[in-house]
């Protein structure tokens, strides 16, 4: 049985800032920007939404609600969702192959505060963060959720892209992508037992969001992508790093490394398993050996973290195949990145970014 886990706050009523809007259509068109990759792909008709305001608002909306103390947090599960989205159009020519980026070291120096490790969970700790999600109750108005996933920077030539889990982005009850929800995203978050919490490379707000659409409540489909705004005129790409990406994995690697911000530690965590094809079609990945729990827990929170060849982890940067989805049965479970991410994926790099007022 699959099991999706995500940890929630809530916030109450009588704020000054108010949520950010976005708009939100189905992507039916091919970005005429130059390709990220060797060959063109399918477009799967995943749904996209804009923010439409800007990069300032969505920072004051922050916070005003940090300040004001109106995050309460408590347990909880986002349901598993089926966005609202055109039927996948017929496959371009090259559909069906492997595309692939190599990872990218970041543009800007300075000390990392993490402590040594393997090559490559190194550049994963800095390129790795949380993401805070928060939308409007659809019942009742006055009250504001807010969820933590994991998201991943990946290598792209807008330098702007994070990959994450379908199941986190927030749905109204059409099951459309909600288009009153705003996202940030901080690599590198950790927080310490006394409640400090670390932002050794700033906060990052969106621009846009996309999901692989999904008819069939496939775990393999739980796939979403996020481009941000700059950060006072930098990309996150060269501030931290990304982790390349093979679209289209057809061969198991001999072990996979999994990877996610668990709301119970607010640590980061990786797990490595031996892999094998689950039943979804096209297929996800489980991780052989029970979920990942004890020293690598990736429980609530960690949904969207990064799913990574394991036989590449160390020679020239993680390359991220899929998303940590939760698990299926006892094993861990991740969506393998196919044809319809991509299409996504090519799609969220060419989002623009907003201006608009907040109300």
């Amino acid at each position: 049985m699959r099991r999706h886990a995500v940890t929630l706050a809530l916030a109450t009523a009588g704020l000054a800032a108010v949520l950010p809007t976005a708009q939100v259509y189905a992507d039916t068109s091919t970005p005429t920007t130059r390709p990220a990759a060797s060959a063109p792909r399918a477009a799967d008709g995943g749904a996209q939404a804009l923010a439409t305001v800007t990069d300032a608002q969505q920072r004051a909306f922050w916070t005003e609600h940090e300040k004001n103390g109106t995050f309460r947090q408590f347990t909880g599960k986002m349901p598993d969702w089926k966005p609202t989205a055109e039927p996948p159009r017929a496959k371009e020519q090259g559909a069906g192959q492997a595309v692939k980026a190599p990872a990218v070291a970041p543009q800007q120096n300075g000390k990392s505060r993490f402590a040594a490790g393997s090559p490559g969970e190194n550049l994963l700790r800095a390129t790795t963060g949380r993401i805070r999600i928060a939308w409007p109750d659809e019942k009742d108005p006055n009250l504001w959720w807010v969820g933590a996933c994991t998201g991943n920077v990946v290598t792209s030539y807008s330098k702007d892209v994070v990959a994450t889990a379908r199941h986190c982005i927030p749905h109204d009850d059409q099951g459309r992508v909600n288009s009153k929800a705003t996202y940030e995203f901080t690599p590198g978050y950790s927080k310490d037992a006394d409640g400090t919490e670390h932002a050794p490379y700033g906060k990052w707000t969106f621009r846009s969001v996309g999901v692989v659409s999904d008819s069939a409540g496939r775990q393999t489909s739980d796939t979403a992508f996020l481009a941000l705004n700059t950060q006072n005129g930098t990309h996150v790409q060269d501030k931290v790093g990304a982790s390349g990406y093979r679209f289209g994995t057809t061969s198991l690697p001999s072990r996979v490394v999994m990877a996610g911000i668990p709301a119970n530690s607010n640590q980061f965590h990786t797990c490595v398993k031996e892999p094998y094809w689950g039943p979804d079609n096209p297929p996800q990945i489980l991780g052989r050996g029970g979920p990942c729990t004890g020293d690598s827990d990736l429980s609530g929170g960690a949904s969207g973290g990064p799913l990574l060849d394991g036989d590449t982890f160390d020679s020239g940067g993680p390359v991220q195949i899929g998303d940590f989805s939760g698990s299926l049965g006892d094993d861990a479970a991740a969506a393998v990145w196919r044809d319809e991410a991509f299409a996504v994926f090519r799609s969220v790099q060419g989002g623009g970014t907003g201006g608009g007022k907040l109300r």
